[in-house]
């Protein structure tokens, strides 16, 4: 049986914590200020048996972001309506924060029957009635007790503990994670935090991440139910002692969280519903109280699907955080009033690490609805084809969707055989997955930036990876590109001439005009003795030509291997520096070494030609130089 988490709501001063006394035999006001004032200011927590815990929140206005963080984790909601007062504003936004966090189930206390004749509670219990209809409490069980003098505990006691016999057990898969709701010093022990563990389980000695500060600490015990354990898991009301720690270190708000999972984040993708009751229209950029877990943080609402949204209806938001918080996948949230604050609605994180996206951009309202619901294979697909450009590492979809890393890779392995993603290797950060519609999205880009390169740039031969990375997007890590372009090469769509990427049915076209132009060039190369070998600026005089034009030729004469460049302006035919290299072998292998000179006098050449042809065969290691010497390698 899981663990089960009873939070009250109500109005102030309708008996919340006598009837948690009442039950329990626990006063849950146990701070000096709440005893003066009659008032409870924090949340209070309560044993019910063995397996349920009841935490008791404050009613007053003033303190409903507290009472938030106490119903943030609860399973069963216990309704107070006193019978003096009947229903109140703060009964509706208690009912309204329930209903907004996804509370399922519940239980409607009139409290304090003993002010009331029989009369009127008939009309309170109408009101009641009135209250609930529509909601998940609507055919819940409505008790009349008295917390004073003890009238219908039993019953009410009875009702709770069947419902805690009834909690499903929480799934203990995912990573540890524990919104913190209270924390305080032990004399002699250090901090001790308090919470509802969402998920997963933590041990007596592990470490925890202090998120959103990052902060690493070590766990040194734990309790559950208020008795020592060695491990907690979901669904478990947690003490977790870190020794060493100083109050205000960690606080409510903080989520103790397993490392390497959990990142902050300043905006969410969510659906919003407004409720019926908010106000006024909400427009962009309204400023709002997001209350997630136990956190409060203030926020601006961008609206992705319309100008303004209307009470009672829901709508896909970003919401813009004005400081970090931690979220995952289908996290519930409520949001309030800046001023004067009061409940206006809430709904379902989708994406916890979106990108900031633009009132123009298509597409955006399907992949999010496709976050919605409770299929994380589903929510995964959906969330790579919100990753754009890059790969996600699985620890980083792992802790958005909430899941372990053999959860994760089971829902990856799922849509990798269906064809719907592709895995790749993540720098520093190991396996990761990219959408196949990004993935080819990404080879029909590069593929047509290569095209586009190649129609404008007939003559050269492809581009430079990093060039086609900056052009094809600038935000695709280059790790992740050459993957791309593997794979790529691989199909055979693009062939790699070292640094230099082209297609692989390419091929250098000259325009008519550079044919003609080609032709003449390698006939004055040809034709030319080395004493007499034009250099590219004299090319370009003798056949009347342009500079530039010359040089481009040239360039793809280079690279189609018929001429070869010595130096910046000296070039000679291929078929010239073949015949020159067959006659210095022949010299060498009979005398063994020649000088420059000699060499010069060997194929009619001048200085500047015989020491650009001697340097370029001891690059391609032909020859080896000895001083002024020249020898076969």
């Amino acid at each position: 049986m899981s663990h089960t988490v009873i939070g009250t709501a109500g109005h102030i001063d309708h008996g919340k914590t006598l009837l948690v006394k009442g039950l329990t035999g626990t006063d849950t006001d146990q701070a000096p200020e709440e005893k003066a004032r009659g008032i409870t200011i924090e949340l209070g927590f309560a044993f019910l048996g063995e397996d349920a815990t009841i935490i008791d929140v404050p009613g007053h206005e003033r303190f409903v972001k507290t009472m938030v963080a106490g119903v943030s984790t609860i399973d069963v909601a216990l309704l107070l309506i006193a019978a003096d007062d009947s229903v109140m504003p703060q009964s509706r936004e208690h009912l309204d924060v329930l209903q907004l966090m996804g509370v399922q189930r519940g239980i409607v206390v009139i409290n304090k029957v003993d002010l009331a004749d029989e009369e009127w509670l008939e009309l309170v219990e109408d009101d009641v009635r009135e209250l609930v209809a529509g909601t998940f409490l609507e055919e819940a069980q409505v008790f009349r007790v008295s917390a004073l003098t003890g009238e219908g505990l039993p019953e009410l006691k009875q009702a709770l503990l069947e419902m805690v016999a009834e909690t499903k057990e929480r799934k203990r898969e995912g990573p540890f994670r524990l919104p913190v709701d209270r924390s305080f010093l032990v004399k002699g022990f250090g901090l001790v935090c308090t919470g509802t563990v969402l998920s997963g389980q933590l041990g007596g000695r592990d470490t925890v991440v202090v998120q959103p500060a990052g902060t690493r600490l070590r766990v040194r015990s734990l309790q559950r139910h208020g008795q020592q354990v060695e491990e907690v898991g979901a669904g478990d009301r947690a003490a977790v002692n870190l020794p060493g720690v100083e109050q205000g270190e960690v606080d409510r708000g903080d989520l103790l969280a397993e490392p390497g999972f959990f990142e902050p984040t300043y905006m969410l993708d969510a659906r919003l519903q407004l409720l019926a009751s908010c106000p006024r229209v909400m427009v962009q950029r309204t400023r709002v109280r997001l209350h997630l877990g136990t956190r409060e943080v203030m926020a601006r609402v961008e609206l992705l699907d319309g100008d303004v949204l209307t009470p009672g209806k829901s709508g896909l938001v970003q919401l813009r955080l004005e400081s970090p918080a931690v979220a995952v996948w289908g996290d519930r949230f409520v949001i309030r009033r800046y001023s004067p604050a009061l409940t206006i609605g809430g709904g379902t994180v989708l994406e916890p690490h979106p990108v900031k996206h633009r009132r123009s951009e298509t597409g955006i309202s399907e992949r999010l609805e496709a976050l919605e619901g409770e299929d994380a294979v589903r929510a995964m697909a959906a969330k790579l084809l919100l990753a754009r450009d890059d790969a996600v590492d699985m620890r980083a979809l792992a802790g958005d969707l909430g899941l372990n890393l053999r959860g994760a890779g089971a829902a990856a392995g799922e849509l990798v055989a269906a064809g719907q993603a592709v895995r790749v290797q993540v720098v520093d950060r190991g396996e990761g997955l990219v959408h196949v519609e990004r993935w080819n999205l990404l080879q029909s880009r590069a593929e047509a930036r290569l095209e586009a390169f190649h129609a404008d740039n007939p003559l050269k031969p492809g581009l430079n990876r990093e060039e086609l990375r900056a052009r094809t997007g600038r935000g695709i890590p280059m790790a992740l590109f050459e993957q791309v372009l593997k794979e790529m090469e691989q199909k055979g769509t693009i062939a790699a001439d070292g640094s230099a990427v082209r297609m692989a049915a390419h091929q250098i076209r000259f325009s008519p005009a550079e044919e003609s132009l080609r032709s003449s060039i390698e006939s004055e190369l040809r034709e030319a003795d080395f004493a007499h070998m034009p250099d590219t600026s004299q090319l370009a005089k003798r056949l009347r030509a342009d500079d530039e034009e010359i040089e481009r030729v040239l360039r793809a004469l280079e690279r189609l291997g018929a001429v070869v460049f010595l130096e910046a302006s000296l070039v000679v035919h291929r078929d010239s520096v073949e015949v020159v290299k067959e006659k210095l072998r022949q010299q060498l292998q009979q005398r063994g070494e020649i000088t420059v000179s000699e060499f010069r006098e060997l194929i009619g050449s001048n200085r500047r030609y015989a020491l650009a042809l001697l340097n370029r065969f001891d690059g391609e290691g032909f020859t080896v130089r000895r001083g002024d010497l020249r020898a076969l390698r």
